[in-house]
């Protein structure tokens, strides 16, 4: 007969695995700080997608679906955008992550990277046509390009944060 772990160890393990969960939490809340800087809310960087990303490519049991979506219902009420959207972009972007892992894991870093280009231009192109259809109006593309650049270019950044505290808090799990 197998004896059960401790209380104390499975609430260990419960708090660890809900790491990525509040991180990205965080990082939702961080979207929408103000900072002083003219302009910068409609280019501020896709936070919650590189987290989404990287957490359903390398622990997507505790990035489940379910999680993605409220965090993307969290976003939408944290940005004001219409309830629902980042929900769908988010989800997209689990999906891309989750069916293609055997592309990204254990690969070079590089290739992730081009990974996430992609799915994010798709996302940023994506979310500016359901702008565009909401408002109906032809709604200005550059600063969807500035966003899109920032946030591929601060990717490995974060990529590189998220591989810190997966091998430090959660290699366990």
């Amino acid at each position: 007969m197998l004896e059960q772990p401790p209380v104390s160890y499975q609430i260990n393990q419960v708090l660890r695995g809900s790491i990525p969960f509040w991180l990205t939490f965080l990082l939702a809340l961080l979207t929408v700080v103000p900072i002083r800087i003219d302009g910068f809310a409609v280019i501020s960087p896709a936070l919650v997608s590189m987290s989404v990303f990287y957490w359903s490519l390398h622990r997507p049991y505790l990035m489940a679906a379910p999680v993605v979506f409220f965090l993307g219902l969290i976003s939408d009420i944290l940005t004001g955008v219409p309830l629902g959207l980042s929900s769908f972009m988010l989800l997209i972007v689990h999906g891309v992550a989750v069916s293609q892992r055997h592309v990204f894991v254990g690969k070079a870093f590089i290739l992730t990277w081009w990974g996430y280009l992609l799915i994010a231009t798709g996302i940023s192109m994506l979310t500016w046509l359901i702008a565009c259809i909401y408002s109906l109006a032809l709604m200005p593309f550059f600063p969807v390009l500035i966003q899109l650049i920032i946030t591929v270019l601060i990717f490995p950044l974060f990529a590189w944060c998220f591989g810190a505290i997966q091998h430090s808090l959660l290699k366990g799990i």
